[in-house]
């Protein structure tokens, strides 16, 4: 069994190829049917399910809560993006975009120093708005 993580069925390929396609943007499993379903591909929601999971134990797709916690959203990055320090997520289009930043260190010691929290920058997520609905004007909103 230690070899099952090894082969993709053909289905694994189809969802696979979907989150390329989606690249940088985190989707849910029903978002996910719903891509499929727009290219004419029936795939069942505990196999997409499943084969997110997977992909995301082997590293490949990375998976984070929903702001409100209540569904799981799956992307794919490579490895280097993964690994990067620091993540944003636009809570409106579901965008993921490494957070290159010269002050994350700064703010990291912060956070240590004048709250006693070590923060993991690998497993820091940002959620706010990537400007692909600034007719909302969401900075004025308290955002």
């Amino acid at each position: 069994m230690a070899e099952r993580g090894r082969y993709r069925t053909k289905q694994q390929e189809i969802i696979l190829n979907c989150l390329k396609k989606q690249r940088s943007r985190f989707l849910t499993v029903d978002q996910f049917m719903d891509c499929l379903q727009e290219e004419g591909v029936q795939v069942g929601q505990t196999t997409i399910y499943r084969v997110l999971e997977r992909l995301a134990e082997e590293g490949g797709v990375m998976k984070l809560p929903t702001e409100d916690g209540s569904k799981i959203r799956y992307c794919y990055a490579d490895k280097e993006e993964l690994n990067k320090p620091g993540k944003l997520v636009c809570l409106r289009c579901g965008r993921f975009i490494p957070l290159e930043c010269s002050k994350m260190a700064d703010f990291l010691e912060h956070i240590y120093e004048e709250h006693g929290f070590e923060m993991d920058e690998q497993h820091t997520v940002l959620y706010g708005y990537c400007g692909c609905g600034k007719e909302n004007g969401s900075r004025s909103q308290g955002v």
